[in-house]
């Protein structure tokens, strides 16, 4: 077994059998069991969602935990939210097994902290180290169950939503992939709204389930078809949302922009997020990626943290993205009046393949004024004429990702050929 191969920058994925199989998942929760007992109580809560593989995968995960003395709390099937808010309440690590939207032949698992947070890159590597070395704690543990925390999740998430909600009268069409995200029809009835749910079974069903637009055909034809407000879809362990209303997909920016309206505290952001969310409160901004911004807003205590890739997150209910939750709060509200309060705002992208991004990205650095940079946090940020610029090397290509952006669509647009004509020269 080769840890390299499938210990990713923010969890573990791999495909099934061939990467990640049975015996994997022992050695893995033996070296995850190991690296709790030296730095947490030994206690672990685990979840899965409903994907055949992750029922065995599930299974020899607590073998493993539990050989290394951990109490195993199985907390059943659910959401990756879910088991966060699990391990929040036992006061313990939590463990989703999972590969969320990534292929159905794909399986995977996600590590949170106590307080309901993604493992951040160092403390996965040391367990990755633990892994690779064979270094684990020999005492035996017990497994308990803990089926009643799935009803008290439930509750607590439609008190959430129910105090936000402004409008509960409109009709809402669900698509959930067959994945985790099943339980979310009973929860917006439960608001008094109307659901339509066209999953097609409980189990995944969609290859990739991927709520991106180009999959959801069958929500934009039964909301046309129902003359619903709304449609909704998640991925298949429910940490992302996609939101089409009125005859096109909200963005993720419109979406953030929409929620930044809801609180009055501070805000964590990925860099890659519209700038049109300072309109509304204090925005910190982070490197790309769920470990780090959920890790900046506990630390400065935020009430609202995400990016625009459909990941949002209320700290108050748990530090940890909720496509449910975020679906939930959306119904509720009066969409359209909060559309009009957004401050407009145009985005231009492109990839650009390059030989070297890290070093194209060093370039631009020593390019570009002082008097001009925005920030260095991931990747660079900087001013071009009008437009914010983000230059950002792709995480598995070679290339760069840039995104423009003006309160025109012709200086957004000026921002990004200047910001060609500046990587060319490199």
């Amino acid at each position: 077994m080769n840890p390299e191969e499938v210990f990713k920058r923010y969890d573990i994925r791999g495909k099934y059998p061939e990467e990640i199989n049975e015996e994997f998942a022992v050695r893995l929760g033996r070296s995850l069991g190991t690296f709790i007992s030296n730095n947490f109580a030994e206690k672990a809560v685990v979840c899965r969602d409903n994907k055949d593989s992750s029922t065995p995968l599930k299974k020899r995960l607590m073998e493993g935990l539990m050989s290394a003395g951990l109490e195993v709390v199985d907390v059943g099937v659910g959401p990756t939210d879910y088991a966060a808010w699990c391990g929040n309440k036992e006061s313990c690590v939590s463990v989703q097994v999972t590969s969320s939207h990534m292929p159905l032949n794909f399986n995977g698992f996600k590590f949170m902290y106590p307080e309901g947070n993604g493992f951040v890159n160092e403390d996965l590597y040391t367990v990755q180290d633990l892994f690779r070395d064979n270094e684990f704690v020999e005492v035996e543990g017990e497994l308990k169950e803990n089926k009643k925390l799935l009803n008290e999740y439930k509750k607590e998430l439609t008190s959430f939503s129910s105090d936000i909600a402004e409008d509960f009268d409109k009709k809402v069409v669900f698509q959930s992939m067959g994945g985790t995200g099943r339980i979310l029809p009973e929860l917006i009835e439960d608001l008094g709204l109307e659901v339509v749910d066209i999953s097609e079974e409980k189990t995944p069903y969609m290859d990739p389930p991927n709520p991106k637009p180009d999959n959801l055909e069958k929500l934009v034809q039964k909301v046309e078809e129902e003359n619903a407000e709304i449609g909704i879809a998640n991925d298949l362990d429910a940490d992302r949302i996609t939101v089409y209303y009125k005859d096109r997909f909200l963005s993720g920016d419109e979406i953030f922009g929409i929620l930044a309206q809801l609180v009055e505290g501070d805000i964590v952001a990925s860099i890659d997020t519209s700038q049109a969310l300072e309109e509304f409160a204090e925005v910190d901004y982070t490197r790309v990626g769920d470990p780090f911004v959920m890790d900046k807003a506990l630390d400065i205590d935020a009430e609202l943290a995400g990016e625009p890739n459909g990941h949002y997150s209320f700290t108050e209910f748990v530090p940890y993205n909720s496509g449910i939750l975020t679906a939930l709060i959306l119904t509720g509200l009066d969409i359209e009046e909060r559309l009009e309060a957004l401050p407009e705002y145009f985005i231009e992208r492109e990839s650009i393949e390059t030989g070297n991004r890290h070093e194209l990205i060093k370039f631009l650095n020593s390019d570009i004024e002082d008097e001009k940079l925005i920030s260095d946090l991931d990747g660079v940020k900087f001013e071009e004429g009008n437009a914010e610029v983000l230059v950002r090397p792709s995480g598995s290509s070679p290339k760069v990702r840039v995104i423009s952006e003006a309160k025109t669509e012709k200086d957004a647009k000026k921002g990004l050929e200047a910001t060609k004509d500046r990587i060319n020269q490199f």
